[in-house]
C-alpha cells in the first residue's frame, strides 16, 4: 500500500511538471530558432559585405608611376635669389601612357621647368600653394601628350623631395 501511495504522489507532480516542461521546451525551441535566425542573418550580412569589398578591391586599378627626376630652378623672387629643388613622380593611367611619357621626357621636363621657374617662394610656402603647383604640373606634363592616343594620361604628381631656399 505504501508503494501505491508513493506512486500516486510521484504521478501527480509529473502531470503538472509535464505541462511546465512542455512550455519550457517550446520557449527554449523558439529561443533557439531566433538565435539561429539571428546568427544566419549576421553571417549572411558579413558574407555579402565582404563580397562587395572584394569586388571594390578587384575593381581598383593599381597606379603606374613614372619618375620625373629632380628639378632645380631659380625662383622669381624680389627679395633675392631663391631656388627650388623638387623630385617628382607622375601618376599615369596605364603602362602604355607611362611609356609615352618616358619617350617624351625631354619635352615633359621642359614644360615643368618653365612652370617651376615662373613661381616665387611666397606662392609655394603654404600647403594650398603646393597643391595648386601639383595641379599645374599635371597640366604642364600633359601638354606634350596632346594629339597622341594617350592625351591627358598624367593624372597626378607626387612630390618626393621639395626644398625652397
Amino acid at each position: 500500500m505504501a508503494d501505491k501511495e508513493t506512486d500516486a504522489t510521484t504521478a501527480a507532480p509529473k502531470k503538472g511538471g509535464g505541462k511546465k516542461m512542455l512550455i519550457i521546451g517550446m520557449v527554449g525551441a523558439i529561443a533557439l530558432l531566433c538565435a539561429c535566425g539571428a546568427l544566419a542573418y549576421v553571417l549572411m550580412g558579413k558574407k555579402a559585405g565582404s563580397g562587395a569589398a572584394a569586388e571594390k578591391v578587384e575593381a581598383r586599378k593599381m597606379p603606374v608611376f613614372v619618375d620625373l627626376d629632380t628639378f632645380t630652378v631659380n625662383l622669381k623672387d624680389k627679395d633675392g635669389e631663391r631656388f627650388l629643388q623638387a623630385k617628382l613622380v607622375a601618376e599615369v593611367k596605364d603602362v602604355a601612357g607611362g611609356e609615352l611619357v618616358k619617350t617624351l621626357m625631354p619635352a615633359v621636363r621642359n614644360e615643368i621647368l618653365l612652370l617651376l621657374g615662373s613661381k616665387d617662394a611666397g606662392q609655394l610656402a603654404t600647403r594650398d600653394g603646393k597643391e595648386s603647383l601639383a595641379k599645374e604640373i599635371v597640366a604642364a606634363a600633359n601638354k606634350p601628350l596632346e594629339g597622341t592616343p594617350h592625351a591627358g594620361t598624367v593624372e597626378g604628381v607626387n612630390f618626393t623631395h621639395l626644398i625652397i631656399q
